[in-house]
């Protein structure tokens, strides 16, 4: 898996490096920070470094169909610093104090700083796209593609604000949920897939099969990080296990859980999730108690499988037997079994 994943990294860094120029110390700093090329003072480092996955998973589509890859770094560099972007504003939003096993930036640096980092990172994503190489692709392919990431754009956006406003809503459906996922953490994920299949086929109905493949992998993928957000692994995840249940989000075992809840234990669940403060360390003991009650992990996991098998199935239909087309079959079960 880490072949996989590794696969395409060192090329994407410098295709990043390379888009980012020769602007301000500051924020070329922060944006090496928060990749995990560097630590606080700006020093080489290797800790805190992200999977790559968006970059991995357009790359090894768009190779699957035409066997080559470098053609389409641009984009891969443009979807890694659009998903850095949404994380650095995430972070402040959320009050997360730690990423990727290190101090979050905003902490170190300010929100206002940070905040302008994000915006940059942003910025330069769409000036990536514009580097696609007219040799190579169409304009109609590249403004397709342009498109496609000012959708995810505004999706994900749109996604975190739904998933800050369940913080103060008493009851959210499954629905409510999934409609919220396919943004947040979907959107990214699809245009990626999707973008891999605009550059390297005409071919609408294998296109429509990378998109419910991407669709459903996208969901998948955020109901495992829900299950990591409570019963992970704190030393593989680099996040506590109490910032979830903290900030009261409503992920999916917890909308389970409110909803499975029955007498006292509701009332009292119901009273936890009542008002805008965030848990108390008793108050997430208790939440946890009512987790393991209704068996809220292993119904997540279900859930988890059953979008696991659709992107699968859609995955199939696509007639291609290469080594890029196995190892994205390889990846899309390792993001709904891994454990970081």
């Amino acid at each position: 898996m880490n072949d996989i994943l590794t696969r395409y990294t060192s090329e994407v860094e410098a295709t990043i490096q390379t888009i980012l120029g020769e602007t301000t110390p500051f924020l070329q700093g922060v944006v090496r920070y928060h990749f995990g090329w560097v630590d606080q003072t700006f020093q080489p480092s290797r800790q805190g470094r992200g999977k790559m996955l968006r970059p991995t998973l357009h790359l090894l589509v768009f190779e699957a169909l035409t066997g080559g890859y470098q053609a389409a770094l641009p984009v891969a560099a443009a979807l890694e610093m659009i998903h850095n972007f949404s994380l650095l504003h995430d972070d402040i939003e959320d009050d997360g104090r730690e990423r990727r096993g290190q101090a979050t930036a905003w902490t170190i640096w300010g929100m206002p700083r940070v905040l302008n980092v994000g915006d940059f990172l942003f910025t330069m994503a769409f000036k990536a796209i514009y580097q696609l190489d007219h040799k190579h692709f169409s304009s109609e392919q590249i403004l397709a593609v342009a498109k496609l990431m000012a959708e995810a754009s505004v999706a994900l956006t749109e996604g975190q604000d739904l998933d800050i406003n369940f913080e103060h809503l008493t009851a959210v459906s499954p629905d409510m949920y999934f409609n919220m996922v396919s943004k947040k953490t979907g959107a990214l994920i699809e245009a990626a897939i999707l973008a891999g299949a605009r550059l390297g086929t005409t071919d609408e109905t294998t296109i429509k099969n990378y998109h419910e493949f991407a669709h459903h992998l996208g969901i998948a993928f955020q109901i495992q990080d829900d299950i990591l957000g409570i019963w992970g692994d704190t030393a593989k995840t680099g996040k506590s296990v109490k910032d979830d249940l903290r900030q009261k989000k409503k992920t999916l075992p917890v909308i389970y859980t409110l909803s499975q809840a029955k007498g006292a234990q509701a009332k009292q669940l119901a009273d936890c999730y009542a008002n805008t403060e965030p848990l108390t360390d008793v108050q997430i003991e208790f939440v946890r108690g009512c987790l393991d009650a209704s068996k809220a992990q292993a119904y997540t996991r279900h859930m988890a499988m059953q979008y696991r098998d659709q992107a699968f199935t859609a995955l199939h239909r696509i007639k291609l037997a290469n080594e890029a087309q196995t190892a994205l079959e390889t990846i899309a079960k390792y993001l709904v079994d891994r454990e970081k």
